[in-house]
């Protein structure tokens, strides 16, 4: 069990290598490790975390900026559903975040 900013884990989901999705009985978000932190290079989300990305408006932008990886590997659902919803979310709350 993971400990997350809202709590234990739940669930997780690995979305791709460093890339992994956390839920807990109120919250969840995506979690990046170290390496992903420095590929992304970007921490302007609710919790000004470059670990953290909160599930309901900030884990777009891992998920779009990552969405080959996450491809590849192959255990996201309905992917193409889930990054055209990202990169909207990304244009009406994260506008200074340019893919």
């Amino acid at each position: 069990m993971k400990s997350t900013p809202w709590g234990p884990s739940q669930h997780e989901e690995i979305l791709a290598d460093g890339i992994i999705f956390y839920s807990t009985a109120s919250h969840g978000g995506i979690w990046l490790s170290a390496k992903r932190q420095k590929q992304l290079n970007y921490s302007d989300n609710w919790l000004k975390s470059p670990t953290w990305w909160e599930e309901d408006c900030d884990w777009a932008i891992p998920f779009a900026f990552f969405a080959d990886d996450i491809r590849k590997h192959g255990t996201a659902n309905r992917l193409d559903e889930s990054l055209r919803a990202a990169r909207e979310t990304i244009k009406h709350v994260h506008p200074n975040f340019i893919l």
